[in-house]
């Protein structure tokens, strides 16, 4: 997959108005908050966190993504770092993150598992993760994401990347989605949310 060419043109290929389940669910967050949103392509949810008072750091591999997520970021008077990186390398720190955000960050089994460690190593005690990603029935709906099985979530499989957060929410719905031409339509989810204890 190349990102910079899905990214290129002038419309932002995901909108610019942030994921639902995440403007949900940080409705409960207390700013500021040190938040990193991870593979967060052109900013729409970085943006709509710091709006909220939020201290945002965004990371991607595209950098014509990250050049629309400053561009968004400055039109709204809005501050995020963002930082180029693969999320092979990217060091997540030990207990450094109030919230690790992840919003269709879809990743191979063996990567997603390393990422998720990190995650949970990232996040600080009582640090809050939130996801969404398609599951294998999105095959079903073509309304986005990826056409590869290894690609998609299962809740089973996410359960068991992480041992130290206990989960608030998780589940496995059909939901409809409008977020740009990427994602449009009834789709296939799982979402949770959850803290470290």
């Amino acid at each position: 997959m190349d990102w910079n060419e899905k990214y290129q043109g002038p419309d932002y290929f995901y909108g610019t108005e942030p994921n639902d389940f995440l403007r949900a669910q940080a409705a409960n967050w207390p700013s500021p908050k040190k938040i990193l949103c991870i593979a967060e392509g052109e900013g729409r949810n970085a943006a709509f966190l710091a709006s909220l008072g939020h201290k945002v750091k965004a990371i991607d591999s595209s950098s014509v993504a990250r050049d629309k997520a400053l561009a968004l970021a400055k039109s709204k008077n809005l501050e995020i770092d963002y930082e180029l990186a693969d999320l092979k390398e990217f060091d997540f720190g030990q207990e450094t993150w109030d919230v690790v955000v992840s919003i269709f960050c879809h990743l191979p089994n063996k990567l997603r598992q390393q990422v998720h460690q990190g995650v949970e190593a990232g996040l600080v005690k009582g640090g809050i993760f939130l996801l969404e990603a398609y599951t294998p029935e999105q095959l079903n709906f073509g309304t986005g994401g990826p056409k590869d099985l290894n690609l998609l979530y299962r809740l089973d499989d996410l359960n068991n990347d992480f041992k130290q957060i206990a989960w608030q929410e998780q589940q496995q719905i059909v939901r409809l989605i409008n977020e740009g031409i990427g994602h449009s339509g009834q789709s296939s989810v799982v979402q949770l949310v959850g803290s470290k204890h």
